[in-house]
């Protein structure tokens, strides 16, 4: 079997805290990353930034970010599009002010002029990821690791009759983190795809083995190539998950 493209998970505490030649190894050799970093360590400011801070950041991105419901999502929202720029400047060498964040007809977010370099963000709680993937697609999603449990009937439609079986064949500690990583990983791959729910969540599943993670129709029986993903906690608060899918040909 093909191994696909595996996301690595990177910490960050600031710009400075980038590990620019790791990361810029991993990506040449993984082909996909994901940096992740609390809010509170990439803008120490206290309170949330001032409107010319705001606009010298991000350009013509000042409206969706006044556009957030809360003073803490507005800053997570600016946390994140600081994160890209200083990731995608570090892996390129470039000046990070000079990449320009802009938007698919479905909302999904590139960096213009950066054809090859696909982007996804996630952000829970105070901690913000961003996904990058040089020649293929890319998708996060965040979780806070102890919100309260989820009730299985509530999302079995949102699970493959594999999944099902293997949450109802585990022990009832750990049904509900897999439950978690089932959907994180699920919701990272529609971002990838650009998809949202137009795929029915049924309809395809994630499965791991000693080779990693797959993605597998609804029936379990078959994977699809070029697929990586990878689900990790960061620290004792949020779980990861990103997917990195190759472009075919």
């Amino acid at each position: 079997m093909t191994q696909g493209p595996t996301p690595a998970l990177y910490a960050a505490r600031g710009p400075d805290d980038l590990e620019v030649a790791r990361i810029r190894k991993e990506l040449e050799e993984s082909r996909c990353i994901v940096v992740a970093g609390r809010t509170e360590d990439w803008w120490p400011h206290g309170t949330g930034p001032d409107a010319e801070d705001v606009r010298v950041l991000l350009g013509a991105d000042r409206a969706r970010a006044d556009r957030q419901p809360t003073p803490e999502r507005r800053i997570r929202f600016i946390v994140s599009r600081l994160m890209l720029r200083a990731t995608a400047g570090a892996l390129l060498g470039a000046d990070p002010a000079l990449f320009e964040v802009a938007y698919t007809v479905t909302g999904r977010p590139y960096l213009r002029g950066c054809d090859e370099l696909d982007i996804s963000v996630g952000d829970c709680e105070g901690l913000v990821a961003v996904g990058l993937m040089d020649g293929g697609r890319v998708g996060v999603d965040v979780a806070p690791l102890q919100p309260p449990p989820l009730r299985l009937p509530s999302v079995e439609h949102l699970l493959t009759r594999h999944e099902l079986d293997r949450l109802h064949a585990a022990r009832p500690s750990a049904r509900h983190p897999l439950l978690l990583r089932f959907l994180t990983l699920k919701n990272s791959y529609a971002k990838a795809m650009g998809s949202g729910r137009r795929i029915p969540y049924a309809d395809f599943g994630v499965a791991t083995d000693r080779d990693g993670c797959h993605l597998m129709g609804k029936d379990g029986r078959f994977y699809v190539p070029g697929f990586g993903a990878a689900s990790n906690n960061f620290g004792s608060t949020h779980l990861i998950s990103a997917t990195g899918v190759a472009k075919s040909g």
